[in-house]
């Protein structure tokens, strides 16, 4: 059986973009489940308190080759563009956690 991938991300919105930014990001793990690339696990997406320009989402990847099958399919390719386009220069993050048992 495939080991899930627990994934942080984190995004920084162009000044004037929060609203399109976050509505991406209310549809994107969704997308990226039906393509098959996200394991059926909890996730979240949601903006910082302190900072509404700042989000952040975490989801599981299905599997360790999943984050690669989704950099090259033209769909979420083109979704990524767009959410780069959304925000300012270096914004968006990626990291990898392990869960605390």
């Amino acid at each position: 059986m495939p080991n899930p991938i627990l994934t942080l991300g984190t995004y920084q919105a162009r000044p004037g973009c929060e609203e399109e930014l976050s509505g991406i990001l209310r549809t994107h793990v969704a997308r990226l489940r039906e393509l098959g690339l996200i394991a059926d696990r909890p996730y979240f997406a949601a903006a910082r308190a302190d900072a509404p320009e700042r989000f952040v989402e975490s989801f599981w990847w299905a599997h360790e080759g999943a984050a690669e099958l989704a950099r090259d399919h033209s769909e979420v390719q083109e979704l990524w563009m767009r959410l780069e386009d959304l925000c300012v220069p270096g914004g968006i993050g990626r990291v990898e956690l392990v869960p605390l048992d």
